[in-house]
Order: structure tokens, then C-alpha cells, then sequence
């Protein structure tokens, strides 16, 4: 094994390392660190001779890194971190003044709920940011954190990575959505009775609420199921459908659409939505606002 001469070092190659190890494809590393692919090419070839070890080796569509680079990032990873995170905590940020680009995860339910109250504190508190949001799930959400697409995210979380920051933000719970008009609230035996609507990122016919009812030896007839919050004033319009979503997108669709939105008729299941975020931006005064302007916009 070929010994690094640390006076040959280029600090600028060990971001182009860590970028290859995050993306592995160089056109990728390139956008991540705007770059020409032809710079950040140039960049792995000097590493290579810098190490004499061609470090990731393409497989596919995709580079796979060698021994040696994975050993290297395992002490120079948690290095670069902490000289991001000294730096992003000496930076000034006056937020009247100030002019960031913002990137944040959140579930479509959350973008319907809070958005609008995030976007009013940026134009007021922060005229010259900028807000970049991605979709994200449960099923993506960290690892797009991870990748560095998103510098937090807001969502139900698993898997979490040992080197994020993470705070409870609220206990959710569900409300039944519909457009009929009826009168009157639904009984148990109406909820039953009647064809549901099932917002769902799995693609399934079958949820948390069915659950719950199976439970109380009760089931209901879903019909459809839908991947995205933003579709149900549409769809359900003109229906007797049934949707049973989280209470915070159920009050703001029936706020913005007519929708009625009630209680279910039963204990309704919870879960945890959390925010977390990248540790290197956990002093970082810009996203230290940023994250308390989240957090008030989902629990006004």
C-alpha cells in the first residue's frame, strides 16, 4: 500500500473523494459540487496516483469504492464534517439581508399543510432566500438527507442515521375527509358502510387504519388508493367517498376546497412526525432559522 505523502494533499480532492463515495458516478459528484465532469475525472486520477489505488472501480452504471477508499473515508468522513460544520457556524447570516437557497424534504401532506405559512415567514423574515422543496416519504427521506439533497426533512422517520440530528415535532392523528353533504357526523356503522378513499405511498389497498378497525373486529371497503394528498379535492368531489388522512392535511383541504373534514368515529391511531437534519448544519445560523420557521409552521 502506497503511503500519502500529506504535503501533496489537496484539500479540494478529498471533497471530490467524499463526493464520488456519496454518488458514485462522477457526472453526479460533478453536479453536486458544480463542477465539469472533466474536473472532477481529473480529480480522481490524481487521487488514484496520490493513493496508487484506483479507489472506485465502475460496475455497471455505477462505481464501486475499493478497500482502501472505504478506509479512508471512514476517518476523513467524520473530519470533513466538522470542518463544514466549524465554518457553517462562523457564517454571519442577517436574515433581512440575506440571500440562501433553502433545501427541504417534505411529505405532500405537509407541503399542503405548511407551506404557505413557511413561504409568508421567508417573505417576510428572509425576502432574498430562496426555497427548494423534494417530496419525500418515510421510505426516502433519510436517504435523501444522507446524499446532502436536503439539508432537513419532515416526515414519519425510521432508520435513522446515527449522525443526524432528530426532534419530535408533533403526535399525529387522523380525520375523515368528504364531499357529500349529508348531515351529521358518521357513525361507526356509517364509516363502515360507506366506499373509502386510501392515500397511500406503498400502492396498496390496506393502511394504519384498517388496523386499527381489524382491532375493534370492524373493516372497511377501499376501494382506491391514491399516492398524493394533493389529488383528493378532485377526486373526491361529486362522490360519497370516504378519506381518512392525518388531521393536519384534513383541516387545511377542507379550509382550501370545501371539504368536510370531522372526527373519526373511533380512537384514532397516531404516529410521530419528526424533523431531522444534517449534523454538520446543526450551528449553522441560517438553518438553525430555517428549522424554527418549520417548526412553527406546522404547529400554528
Amino acid at each position: 500500500m502506497k503511503p500519502i505523502e500529506l504535503n501533496r494533499i489537496d484539500l479540494n480532492l478529498l471533497t471530490v473523494l467524499a463526493a464520488l463515495m456519496r454518488e458514485r458516478h462522477v457526472s453526479r459528484a460533478a453536479e453536486r459540487l458544480n463542477l465539469g465532469q472533466p474536473a472532477v475525472s481529473h480529480a480522481l486520477a490524481r487521487l488514484r496516483d496520490l493513493t496508487g489505488d484506483p479507489l472506485l472501480v465502475r460496475q455497471g452504471r455505477v462505481m464501486e469504492p475499493t478497500a482502501r477508499a472505504l478506509a479512508l473515508m471512514q476517518g476523513l468522513g467524520p473530519a470533513l464534517a466538522q470542518i463544514e460544520a466549524t465554518f457553517r457556524a462562523q457564517a454571519d447570516f442577517e436574515p433581512a439581508r440575506a440571500a440562501p437557497v433553502f433545501r427541504i424534504g417534505l411529505t405532500d401532506d405537509l407541503q399542503i399543510a405548511m407551506l404557505p405559512r413557511l413561504l409568508r415567514a421567508l417573505s417576510t423574515e428572509v425576502p432574498g432566500a430562496k426555497l427548494v422543496t423534494l417530496t419525500v416519504c418515510y421510505r426516502n427521506a433519510m436517504r435523501y438527507l444522507d446524499q446532502g439533497r436536503v439539508s432537513a426533512v419532515m416526515s414519519f422517520l425510521k432508520d435513522l442515521p446515527a449522525d443526524a440530528k432528530v426532534r419530535k415535532v408533533r403526535t399525529a392523528r387522523f380525520a375523515v375527509l368528504r364531499a357529500d353533504t349529508a348531515p351529521g357526523r358518521l357513525s361507526l356503522d356509517d364509516y363502515c358502510r360507506r366506499r373509502h378513499l386510501l392515500v397511500t405511498y406503498a400502492g396498496d389497498l390496506c393502511g394504519t387504519v384498517d388496523e386499527t378497525l381489524g382491532e375493534l373486529g370492524r373493516q372497511r371497503d377501499v376501494l382506491f388508493s391514491v399516492p398524493q394528498f394533493g389529488s383528493l379535492p378532485a377526486v373526491l368531489a361529486g362522490t360519497d367517498l370516504l378519506a381518512t388522512v392525518p388531521e393536519h392535511v384534513a383541516l387545511a383541504l377542507s379550509a382550501q376546497s370545501g371539504l368536510r373534514c370531522e372526527p373519526l368515529p373511533f380512537d384514532s391511531p397516531s404516529y410521530q412526525l419528526r424533523m431531522a437534519w444534517r449534523a454538520v448544519t446543526d450551528k449553522d445560523p441560517a438553518q438553525a432559522w430555517l428549522r424554527k420557521a418549520m417548526l412553527r409552521a406546522v404547529n400554528d
